[in-house]
């Protein structure tokens, strides 16, 4: 660790911008690949229903900034087959991975333990996604996918799978969950900060009193987006409508999946467990920890896939999560991967390989992490959501270079 505080040292006193792009490179996301451009939007949603139980003040009602990605319109009707079309779109287009970065760069450095110096060039990183994009007018019943992230986290780190998945026929769409994720920037500009981290806690009666109203609140989240989404499936417009017909108005209700990394992991399991609209659901090395007891014990009837690193420093994750499989009825699996970290489930590796120079990744490629960990997701979504299978030949043929320990 030494020699990286020295080279952070020297990097600052060099200040130069040419260095630091050299010595922290970021890498423009892959590309998806499936048959569709991908579109993406975002929005500032309110839910008078429900307070919020982060600030003070007793008439906040709890807020969220959703990301959503979709099968679009391709921009270049030249191409009529449309195939492979995500990988050539014209990147001044495409949305940049961090948006509004004046305002979230210090936030996000102080995330990741780095100076902002060294992190101030991914704002030039793109992804391949076009902002409020038609949605193409070949598509119809779409499945709906939800991601939420993990502490500190942000609707959009897993952006990877997100256009994979929208690129072959999916809808998918991310909550910034407000005051869990690294920062929230609502629409009117003011913002919602980090105060998840947990700091404070310093024995087993505050964990609870903490985690289980924010594994509430996340869940919460979740159930609210369907709310929206069923409320909005009436619209004849929106921003992203084609003819007369809108994105909501495509959605399958009964092809709803969830998934989501870390505390996103368990807040996808509470809500396929609370919301019957849910049928399946994926947890990227999901925190099991703060999944009250009287969850584990009931397990669950619905497909479940786990797909974690060997082991975790609290023994008790896997601990829970075994005791979440044996007690489910459903198809509930695990799924260790030899050579993975924890944020070898996001989008953090493949956007720079400092992430594995300083220990942050495993020792996986990035191309086959990110073949084997988009052709699970599309194949289980595939098998559980129904009536849709995308072509997940692309994304799986690293599949077999690795071993994989499972326990059903």
């Amino acid at each position: 660790m030494r020699v990286i505080f020295l080279a952070l040292a020297l990097l600052s006193g060099f200040g130069c911008s040419t260095i630091v792009r050299t010595t922290l490179p970021f890498n423009g996301l892959p590309a998806p690949g499936g048959p569709f451009a991908v579109g993406m939007g975002i929005e500032t949603w309110t839910d008078t229903s429900r307070p919020e139980t982060f600030t003070v003040n007793p008439n906040d009602s709890r807020r969220i900034v959703v990301q959503y990605w979709y099968p679009a319109e391709d921009p270049d009707q030249s191409d009529s087959q449309g195939k492979g079309r995500a990988q050539t779109i014209d990147k001044s287009n495409a949305y940049p991975y961090i948006d509004q970065p004046d305002k979230r760069l210090s936030a996000f450095a102080k995330t990741m333990g780095l100076p902002r110096f060294l992190v101030e060039h991914i704002r030039d990183v793109k992804t391949h996604s076009l902002l409020n994009q038609p949605i193409h007018p070949g598509t119809n019943t779409l499945p709906l996918i939800v991601f939420s992230h993990g502490l500190g986290g942000m609707k959009s780190q897993n952006s990877i799978q997100a256009e994979e998945l929208a690129s072959r026929g999916y809808v998918v769409i991310g909550a910034d969950h407000a005051f869990d994720a690294y920062l929230t920037i609502f629409d009117d500009g003011s913002t919602a900060d980090y105060r998840s981290s947990g700091s404070d806690i310093s024995n087993e009666a505050e964990f609870w009193a903490a985690r289980g109203p924010q594994l509430q609140a996340r869940t919460g989240d979740i159930r609210f987006i369907l709310d929206v989404i069923k409320s909005r499936s009436t619209e004849a417009q929106d921003n992203v409508a084609t003819s007369t017909m809108s994105l909501w108005q495509r959605i399958d209700p009964d092809r709803i999946g969830v998934f989501g990394h870390s505390f996103g992991g368990a807040t996808s399991l509470m809500a396929l467990s609370q919301d019957p609209r849910i049928r399946a659901a994926i947890a990227l090395d999901g925190w099991m920890v703060p999944v009250p007891e009287a969850a584990i014990d009931a397990g669950t009837d619905k497909p479940v896939l786990y797909l974690g690193q060997e082991r975790w420093a609290e023994p008790l994750n896997y601990e829970k999560l075994d005791r979440f499989i044996a007690n489910s009825a459903g198809q509930a699996k695990k799924e260790i991967w030899p050579g993975t970290k924890h944020m070898d489930f996001a989008d953090a590796p493949h956007l720079s390989n400092f992430a594995r120079r300083i220990g942050f990744a495993g020792s996986l490629p990035s191309a086959e992490l990110r073949g084997r960990l988009n052709g699970s997701i599309l194949t289980f979504f595939a098998d559980h959501l129904a009536k849709h299978t995308p072509n997940v030949k692309a994304v799986t043929m690293e599949q077999s270079k690795m071993k994989t320990v499972t326990y059903p």
